[in-house]
């Protein structure tokens, strides 16, 4: 079959949104999208790859972050991002197949609705730690088949949508001179592609900078690839740890590399600032990414997420299947498209040859950058330090960035707390829990909120009192207090029943006749070249 696309713009959708339809034995793939898409006669795409944009061959890479379509033999393939903090996803209604970057906006177009009394969302998005081949692929609906797709391709020939692997160039890692050779001349043409003249929306990169190993390995072989800006976020005086920082500027100023810090509890100001991340994995745990909102419009997005796995020496999941250690970095995948994002974690690039990047963190020849301990991440540590970072400046202690709703002194917001309440005192009126059999959770009072509330500080004081006791009763009482912390933020926060109320308002984006009711996710115009150049998107090159 002869296919076409036709392209029906939406200005007032998210900028990198789209969603595709497709019908039995109709040619004609009806494309709804953002206005930041590219599209073309054969293609269209929100992507970077590691070829040239003009030819639109993003779907005969590996190398490819962000997503797109391109007709090829007959056929429609849809291709996703090459990592799993992305994904595709698409629905059977009874007389079409509906194809999109976006689960709101697939929700939105299609009236489908997640099952708002399923409490187990979150079990289905953590399973992709277990590679491409376990995951759980379908989501629970009140109607039709939704399914996700990570990693790999979608074809449609006409009459049904398979699955396909995506084409993947067998590299040699064998040492660590054609390992760095294959990142750098990988980020070369990435970095042509993101640049290209014949785009309407040219891309410059930002990086992101802790004190860790991912993302200053990342930040360092992009900035040899002429990236020179990065975020970092100040780690909060109620963080567990108390207000030590993370946020690696010493190692900015070596790299020459502008950082722009944020508070990572800035989110807390932004009305609903949470729903985007919630509606995207259930847990929202890259929350404080929302902080540097403006840095990000417009931009690619560098992260480390997933080098814990394939740089670190010690890993044992060495197959194609791509095992993770976290879910880090999947909530992003519906706020990024609201700023015109392009997420690139710079790890996943030759993700499935793990086995071969593993040999090689364990091999002689980078001994010499091989650490004591179970923190060592050879190959990081080479690439850092040959660029001038100190060695006790990065790399010394594992640490954590994610956003908890459920942990310590981190809730949802007041606004975002009292919509969501609202929101379930009207399913209970509905008589949703009912219907179905399921105890309805309870909205809890003013006296819980606040027990939580004080909670944190309850929690430091115990672990002060407690001083010099055993190291078995210190343990034991951890764990209670733990066990009482997550029990009190369930029945303030609810947070098994949180995704299915995001997603309804996330999909209310993307309807032709929105629902007046309830809160709004606002979404600013995409930069354009007057505003970039005054530091609202990325800087065009000459």
């Amino acid at each position: 079959m002869s296919f076409r696309f036709e392209f029906i713009q939406k200005d007032y959708w998210p900028p990198t949104a789209w969603i595709a339809e497709c019908v039995e034995s109709d040619p004609v793939i009806r494309v709804q999208h953002g206005p930041q898409v590219e599209t073309r006669g054969s293609w269209f795409c929100e992507a970077i790859w590691d070829g040239k944009f003009s030819a639109g061959d993003f779907d005969l890479t590996d190398l490819v972050f962000g997503s797109g379509a391109r007709l090829r033999d007959g056929r429609v393939v849809f291709v996703s991002s090459g990592s799993t903090v992305d994904r595709l996803q698409f629905v059977n209604t009874t007389d079409k197949v509906l194809v999109s970057n976006s689960l709101a906006c697939l929700l939105g177009v299609s009236g489908t609705r997640v099952v708002r009394t399923f409490d187990r969302y979150r079990d289905v998005f953590a399973s992709i730690v277990r590679g491409i081949d376990l995951c759980v692929r379908r989501l629970p609906t009140e109607s039709d088949t939704l399914e996700l797709v990570y990693f790999r391709n979608l074809t449609w020939d006409g009459r049904r949508l398979a699955q396909e692997d995506k084409p993947v160039s067998a590299r040699d890692f064998s040492t660590f001179t054609k390992y760095r050779a294959f990142l750098d001349s990988a980020l070369e043409r990435i970095t042509a592609n993101m640049r290209a003249i014949e785009r309407r929306h040219r891309y410059e990169m930002v990086g992101t900078l802790s004190s860790g190993y991912d993302s200053v390995t990342a930040a360092t072989l992009c900035r040899d690839a002429g990236m020179r800006k990065a975020i970092s976020f100040q780690k909060g005086v109620f963080e567990e740890g108390g207000s030590g920082e993370d946020h690696g500027a010493e190692i900015a100023k070596i790299l020459n590399i502008e950082l722009s810090m944020f508070d990572r509890h800035s989110w807390r100001a932004k009305a609903f600032g949470e729903v985007p991340f919630i509606a995207a994995n259930s847990r929202g745990i890259d929350l404080f990414f929302s902080a540097a909102e403006n840095s990000l419009r417009g931009r690619v997005l560098v992260t480390g997420f997933h080098g814990d796995k394939v740089w670190d020496k010690h890993t044992r999941s060495l197959g194609p299947e791509i095992v993770r250690g976290d879910m880090s970095g999947l909530s992003l995948c519906e706020y990024r498209l609201l700023l015109g994002c392009i997420h690139f974690p710079l790890p996943f690039m030759g993700v499935q040859q793990i086995r071969d990047i593993n040999a090689l963190s364990n091999s002689a020849e980078l001994a010499p950058w091989d650490v004591p301990g179970p923190y060592s991440r050879p190959i990081c540590r080479a690439i850092v330090e040959q660029a001038g970072v100190p060695r006790g400046l990065f790399g010394t202690k594992k640490k954590m960035a994610s956003v908890h709703l459920h942990h310590g002194y981190t809730l949802l917001s007041e606004a975002t707390r009292a919509e969501y309440h609202r929101w379930l005192a009207a399913e209970k009126k509905e008589g949703v829990w009912a219907k179905c059999n399921s105890d309805e959770p309870k909205v809890p009072s003013k006296l819980v909120v606040i027990s939580k509330q004080r909670f944190y500080w309850l929690n430091r004081v115990v672990g002060n009192l407690i001083g010099p006791q055993p190291e078995h009763v210190k343990k034991r009482v951890k764990k209670k207090m733990a066990a009482l912390e997550v029990y009190l933020a369930r029945r303030i926060n609810l947070i098994d029943f949180m995704f299915p109320w995001a997603t309804e308002i996330m999909a209310n984006t993307y309807r032709e006749r929105p629902n007046d009711n309830g809160p709004k996710i606002s979404v600013e115009p995409s930069a354009t070249s007057s505003e970039i150049s005054n530091g609202r998107g990325a800087e065009l090159p000459p």
